[in-house]
């Protein structure tokens, strides 16, 4: 019973390494949108530039989005050690950060996809449409690491807890 017990804890350790890694990804995505966005190269001047920041919600995403990948290394962290020390309860508390991370991405790719159809961008350059669906892409590949790391923790930690309860009966 204790191999099983540990070979959980471990294949739970690789998936808090993965969302270390998906924290990371997050972090550097948008620490390098926040030195391009605030260094305008476009040719409209810098009241263009934040206007168009404002406007698109990219300066807000920016912000968001380096709390977003902070906030996923620490949790990560926490993952880690609680699996490595058989806490399941401290495991679970991981979840909270997954469904706040994957409602945030959410409402920016909604807010996003809205505001394409709408039709108010008509005056951007092709650089405006480039950005707009690097931050998109992003956001859709994000959540969606997040989705599948949520639902092979649900799975691993799931039997992490069923198996020291059971340990505890015998």
């Amino acid at each position: 019973m204790g191999s099983k017990l540990r070979c959980l804890a471990n294949c739970g350790v690789v998936l808090g390494v993965m969302d270390l890694l998906h924290g990371l990804a997050t972090l550097a995505f948008y620490g390098y949108q926040y030195g391009s966005h605030y260094n305008c190269h476009w040719n409209h001047g810098i009241r263009w530039c934040r206007y168009y920041l404002q406007e698109t919600n990219h300066s807000t995403r920016v912000s968001y989005g380096l709390a977003e990948g902070v906030i996923c290394t620490i949790f990560a962290i926490f993952l880690i050690i609680a699996l490595t020390k058989y806490k399941w309860w401290l495991a679970w508390s991981w979840l909270l950060k997954a469904l706040a991370v994957v409602a945030l991405n959410g409402y920016f790719i909604i807010v996003w996809v809205m505001e394409t159809s709408r039709y108010y961008h008509q005056f951007w350059d092709r650089h405006n449409y480039d950005q707009n669906q690097v931050f998109l892409l992003a956001g859709i590949v994000l959540t969606l690491i997040e989705l599948v790391i949520m639902f092979t923790f649900c799975c691993v930690v799931g039997s992490f807890t069923h198996k020291p309860r059971l340990f505890l009966h015998y």
